[in-house]
């Protein structure tokens, strides 16, 4: 038997991974371009699973934007941490400022569809996710006029995390 040299990365969702994730943290960018290829992002409505601490799991049918070309999905994390303020009452501000929440992958929408109606064993919820295939980060550069001697640092758009 051989033994492979490449670590093996830990998945929680059964299924194969989908898509390249970013979580926009800016509120006044919504990507109806794609940071990486430039191209138009289309929308694609999926249901997220996000994980919660200490153990919750919620699936949310969420808009996002999405590039076709890259694979890229992006959702908006103001739109989804004001799901979860609303959702997790006045246990929302400890999660939200410890960083306690996680968006694992995608679930199937049939999973998703019976959950609402009858709740599911964990289990469950990770025979029928998706994982994602990478998170990555997003970085915008202000545009505008800046001094000749101090211009604005380049940075990347879509950086691999």
């Amino acid at each position: 038997m051989k033994r492979s040299t490449r670590k093996e990365k830990k998945r929680f969702g059964a299924l194969p991974p989908l898509y390249q994730f970013v979580l926009n943290p800016y509120t006044d960018v919504r990507f109806s371009t794609c940071p990486g290829c430039r191209g138009r992002t289309r929308q694609r409505k999926l249901p997220l699973l996000i994980h919660v601490d200490p153990m919750q799991l919620i699936a949310l049918n969420k808009t996002c934007r999405y590039c076709p070309d890259c694979d890229l999905l992006i959702a908006h994390q103001d739109e989804l941490e004001a799901f979860l303020t609303a959702f997790l009452g006045e246990r929302a501000s400890e999660v939200l400022d410890n960083d306690g929440y996680l968006v694992l992958g995608t679930m199937e929408r049939k999973a998703w569809r019976e959950g609402l109606h009858q709740p599911k064993y964990i289990d469950d919820m990770r025979a029928n996710t998706h994982d994602f295939k990478e998170y990555r980060t997003v970085q915008v550069t202000p545009g505008g006029w800046f001094p000749a001697d101090k211009p604005p640092a380049p940075t990347p758009l879509v950086e691999r995390s």
